[in-house]
């Protein structure tokens, strides 16, 4: 991995999987192609993945809120498109997720043309706690 690059989560790494995720990858070179991977495996331990290929800007930079997918599971700009296109890696209908209290982890990556890995990152649990307010009682995820 390339010391230089950095993929950032924001606004954390780890936030509630329907919480809108920034993904910004720094430090490339200018105009340099790359590929943002990211990976899941479900309840039924079936492996899920997406793919899509960004030109950085001229500062080395890419933002999936600002940059289009040139190519991959999506195309054009498409800030979640790294988890809404999430495919199975085997034949299977769809991603298992019986209990929402239980945290879901996504790995990110960046890779060079060639296929080497530059950075990563994970998108897992935050932390679980109670929440009580008058009558309602309920599990909240942080």
């Amino acid at each position: 991995m390339s010391s230089q690059v950095r993929l950032r989560l924001l606004p954390r790494a780890r936030c509630m999987f329907d919480e809108p995720l920034q993904v910004k990858v720094a430090g490339l070179r200018s105009r340099q192609v790359v590929t943002l991977r990211a990976r899941a495996t479900d309840e039924k331990g079936v492996m899920f993945s997406s793919m899509a290929t960004y030109k950085a800007d001229g500062s080395g930079e890419v933002d999936l809120q600002r940059d289009p997918s040139l190519s991959g599971t999506y195309t054009g700009v498409q800030p979640m498109g790294l988890l809404w296109s999430m495919r199975p890696d085997t034949l299977h209908k769809m991603f298992t997720k019986t209990c929402s209290l239980n945290p879901q982890v996504v790995k990110f990556s960046v890779h060079e043309e060639e296929g080497g890995m530059l950075a990563d990152a994970e998108d897992g649990p935050g932390c679980l706690t109670r929440l009580e307010k008058g009558c309602v009682q309920a599990p909240k995820m942080l």
